[in-house]
């Protein structure tokens, strides 16, 4: 089954058919936007990824079953996840239905977790699968073990799956004439290219790719009810070819997991383990962070923020305005992820008032639970402010706001060039 999500713009929720998926939809000043190309995805390096979550069954698009014995405890634990459709050519770039079968090394603010692919978000009906982003749909126990999807970010790079054992081919359907669907898996790497001959001829015939799995036609009698049965061979995306030591005969029966004797050879992951950092770039041009996971402002009272484009320091190309902001109003400025108090040790801003003026209160903050507050005198000129995040912060154990508090008059406040170091 596909992993399905239902968005509704500028609201709370986001509904799958596939489960519940727990994760918010876009802002008014961040829409969904369905690009015309996708966004390219990471292969060997670490690049960056968004995460959101499903409520998955036992199998998927690829068409394998989890709960196969041979394949790896962490699968089995369901640490799966649906890929997005612009991606699901591997990060090989390959034909479509290569990624399954594939494994990727997940790092968030959290935990790291190796994650195999074996399922689909496709396009129609989900914005967040659509390409604006790289984007893994994670099975809610990998949610779990990572401790996000509900729409976040991280990192992630490929890796040879950690499988012991040979590839082995699923029996999902053949008939007495000679069809064989199946889905291969436990594989080290993804297969670009899958192979078959009969036990008692020569020519290698192409097993064709549908969809998450693979078939055979009944236009020959290799695996039909009397035929002398198959051998599998492989390619990798690498050029790398092996070749199979059992024949597959008419005896091995639907929903059985059959031994090809083939495997591709041990590698190991390029280049290093991915560690994911939060934006310290709260806000630098616009708010930092990927599509659908930016810093946002959330203002309180009758306060209001919106970007602007004039009288912004250092000249920026933007910045933003906290209009009306009135007495014992103030705003937030939070990540949808916590991060521990340590990852950064420098908080700086720029404030100006646009009008009015007076004193302000600026802390680092948790959930609406602030550091030590400094406070600052703002007017006319733009104000630097720096916070020591070590020394403020001291009783908070992870941060993911920055919170701005009027103790003055109203006053229309600028607010500019924000960045955790």
């Amino acid at each position: 089954m596909d992993a399905r999500h239902v968005v509704v713009l500028a609201a709370a929720v986001a509904v799958g058919a596939c489960g519940s998926p727990r994760h918010d939809a876009g802002s008014d000043d961040d829409p969904i936007v369905v690009p015309d190309e996708p966004v390219a995805g990471v292969s060997s390096g670490c690049g960056s990824v968004r995460l959101t979550a499903y409520e998955a069954t036992d199998s998927g698009w690829c068409e394998f079953s989890g709960n196969h014995a041979e394949l790896p405890e962490f699968v089995r634990d369901k640490m799966t996840l649906a890929i997005a459709e612009p991606y699901n050519g591997s990060s090989y770039d390959g034909a479509p239905g290569e990624a399954c079968g594939e494994c990727w090394e997940i790092d968030t603010i959290s935990a790291t977790q190796v994650v195999m692919v074996n399922n689909l978000c496709p396009i129609e009906g989900n914005p967040l699968c659509a390409g604006g982003h790289f984007h893994f749909d994670l099975t809610e126990e990998a949610a779990a073990a990572l401790g996000g999807g509900g729409l976040d970010a991280a990192s992630a790079r490929r890796v040879p799956c950690p499988v012991s054992g040979n590839i082995y081919a699923q029996i999902n359907d053949r008939n007495e004439w000679g069809y064989l669907r199946v889905a291969f898996f436990n594989h080290r790497l993804p297969i670009r290219k899958a192979e078959y001959r009969a036990a008692d001829g020569d020519p290698w015939l192409a097993v064709q790719r549908s969809g998450g799995a693979w078939h055979v036609l009944d236009d020959n009698t290799t695996f039909a009810d009397a035929g002398p049965g198959g051998i599998f061979r492989f390619t990798s995306p690498t050029g790398e070819t092996v070749e199979g030591a059992q024949v597959l005969g008419y005896d091995v029966g639907i929903d059985a997991a059959f031994d090809t004797g083939a495997q591709f050879a041990e590698e190991e992951a390029e280049g290093k383990s991915c560690e994911f950092v939060p934006p310290g770039d709260v806000y630098d041009e616009g708010w930092g962070g990927i599509d659908q996971v930016r810093w946002q402002c959330n203002p309180w009272g009758d306060a209001r923020c919106t970007q602007i484009s004039e009288g912004c320091a250092e000249d920026s190309a933007s910045c933003v305005l906290v209009s009306d902001l009135a007495q014992w109003d103030g705003l937030h400025i939070y990540y949808r992820q916590s991060f521990p108090t340590s990852t950064f040790s420098r908080l700086s801003l720029e404030l100006r008032a646009r009008s009015g003026g007076g004193e302000v209160t600026v802390s680092p903050s948790q959930e609406g639970t602030r550091c030590d507050e400094k406070r600052v005198t703002v007017g006319s000129d733009w104000t630097s402010v720096e916070i020591d995040v070590t020394a403020s912060c001291a009783s908070l154990s992870e941060l993911n706001a920055v919170t701005i508090s009027n103790e003055s008059d109203t006053m229309d406040l600028l607010v500019d060039e924000i960045r955790y170091e």
